[in-house]
């Protein structure tokens, strides 16, 4: 495991200075600086910058593993390999850059809380105790058991022990419940260092920071509130009654990293420059190799959901000798379109995501080369209130229940046709209650939820008209919340729709006939750099289909 600090800033980075170049110009230069001198405000924005590349974007991220996981991507029949991708028979190779990088990143966190909570920069030092519990969780819910309590000790222990999962879970939320209270005790220290520019996520707000960190707290609670133990799932229902009364309340926008992108090597939105265009203008080189699955862009077109037309380019197949234009996707586990008529496989053409193929289109997955990277979204937020709610783990009952619900929809259909260029914070509570036809993706989400309405195309539809979903006992209506969650997550933050799959087993994606063993897997494998050097404490016995403590659904 790296363990070793390793801080990814270039080292004439000073906060005085104001161009882009501060936190896209990366040098990797391990020596430059060290813990002992280096200040918290000069690594903050890299470290933020840098996870939203892991989360989102890089080669390898969170996402992209999810993508294909969670049945939104397929491969195209131009590219050989993706082979686990396909199969899902996965190796200690298998992404294995997300465990070293998100450790890397960890690291740089680990400095910042460090040395700002004894150098007066309290405020910095409680964002970095926050983006230390995101960044774990990140780990945990792919990989079980890691090291923690002994994590992050550099060369005072290259060898740290491992910890289990449901543990490491209590302790990230005493982490996120302390981060707070350290905000609250900077806000009236008067010699604490104000956080400004260096802070790419929420520009120094700090009431912000407190919202996310309790945003976080829920999908924690949620993440383990149905498992096979009692004793944890009294303790969620108890932690989660306080923290729906918590005075800083939940996020009110999307949780976005602005660095200010540019169109400049190295300097772009890490996804659109992984899958979109190079600073050059030229093709990215993954950009042909990934397709939409058929599975999912029926889930939008079997619903009349106008979403699909925002994420996707319209393919085209020629069945009985008439081109038919359409959303065309590939078979999951396969590299060609399914079969309609009597088309063959050379005249089907796969739909693209939207924005990778066109540097004119607005919306959609992939949005523009200075579009902010996500690394909470509000849709998110609000349905995780929805299935706190329809299942009286909060007290709003079924009524607001449907409110959130909605306000889920509202708050994906605004993502997704909002244009890169403009500011993804305005996504907020009062955009979704006083939004008007002029906002982007209003008038097709009321177009969308009129198909509900009495003689609508969804009246009668459990997977989209929440009045008609089918109660399931204490679950409520989790199946219809957790479905139209994982239409809103699609390509953006796929891991948390992963994660809700095999937490809940929604949506029900199939399982291709080309998957190992006949089922999805259930976690990563430890990479082998982990295995080779830290032998003594990897967890044994460990397989892909070994499951994560939460995950308690066959």
């Amino acid at each position: 495991m790296k363990i070793l600090p390793k801080i990814l800033f270039a080292a004439a980075l000073t906060t005085a200075a104001s161009s882009c170049d501060d936190f896209l110009d990366i040098n990797e230069n391990p020596n430059s600086f060290t813990q002992e001198s280096v200040a918290p405000d000069i690594i903050l924005a890299q470290a933020l910058t840098n996870t939203a590349a892991i989360y989102t974007g890089n080669n390898p991220s969170y996402n992209s593993y999810a993508s294909w996981a969670a049945g939104y991507w397929s491969k195209t029949n131009t590219v050989s390999g993706y082979g686990e991708e396909q199969t899902y028979n996965y190796s200690s190779s298998y992404y294995a850059g997300l465990f070293d990088n998100t450790y890397d990143n960890l690291n740089d966190y680990n400095i910042i809380q460090t040395r700002g909570a004894t150098t007066g920069f309290p405020n910095h030092a409680a964002i970095a105790r926050i983006m230390k519990a995101y960044g774990f969780l990140l780990l945990v819910d792919q990989y079980g058991n890691i090291p923690y309590s002994e994590a992050l000790k550099g060369a005072g222990n290259v060898t740290p022990k491992y910890d289990k999962a449901e543990d490491i879970y209590a302790d990230l939320l005493v982490q996120l419940k302390g981060a707070i209270a350290d905000i609250d005790a900077a806000h009236d220290d008067a010699t604490a260092r104000l956080v400004s520019r260096e802070d790419v996520v929420f520009g120094g707000n700090m009431d912000k920071w407190k919202q996310f960190a309790n945003s976080l707290q829920l999908r924690i609670l949620l993440r383990e509130s149905q498992t096979a133990s009692e004793a944890i799932n009294n303790e969620v229902k108890t932690q989660l009654a306080a923290l729906q009364t918590a005075k800083d309340g939940f996020i009110t926008s999307d949780v976005v990293v602005q660095p200010n992108y540019a169109i400049n090597a190295g300097q772009q939105n890490p996804l659109y420059n992984r899958y979109a265009y190079t600073a050059a203008g030229t093709g990215a080189t993954e950009r042909n190799y990934q397709v939409p699955t058929q599975y999912v862009i029926d889930q939008y077109v079997n619903n009349s959901d106008p979403r699909v037309s925002q994420l996707y380019t319209r393919g085209a197949r020629v069945i009985d000798g008439v081109n038919t234009p359409g959303y065309v996707g590939a078979v999951l586990g396969e590299s060609t379109p399914p079969t309609t008529g009597t088309a063959s496989a050379s005249t089907r053409q796969a739909s693209r995501f939207l924005g990778a193929n066109s540097l004119t289109a607005s919306g959609g997955i992939i949005k523009g080369a200075t579009a902010p990277t996500p690394l909470m979204l509000l849709a998110e937020q609000k349905f995780n209130e929805a299935e706190a709610d329809t299942r009286g783990l909060f007290t709003g009952g079924e009524e607001e229940a449907k409110k959130d619900y909605l306000d889920g929809i509202k708050a994906s259909f605004i993502y997704f046709y909002r244009p890169a260029s403009t500011s993804l914070g305005a996504i907020n509570l009062s955009t979704l209650g006083g939004a008007t036809t002029e906002t982007p993706g209003i008038t097709q989400y009321n177009t969308y939820i009129a198909t509900t309405a009495a003689g609508g195309v969804n009246e009668k539809n459990a997977l989209v008209n929440f009045d008609e979903a089918k109660t399931n006992g204490a679950l409520g209506k989790q199946e219809i919340i957790i479905y139209q969650k994982y239409l809103a997550l699609n390509s953006i933050a796929s891991v948390e729709a992963w994660d809700d799959i095999r937490r809940t087993g929604f949506p029900k994606i199939p399982v291709p006939i080309s998957a190992a063993e006949g089922k999805l897997p259930a976690r990563l494998l430890y990479p082998l750099s982990e295995v080779s050097t830290n032998s003594a404490n990897v967890p044994a016995g460990v397989t892909q289909y070994s499951k994560i403590f939460w995950d308690v659904v066959d």
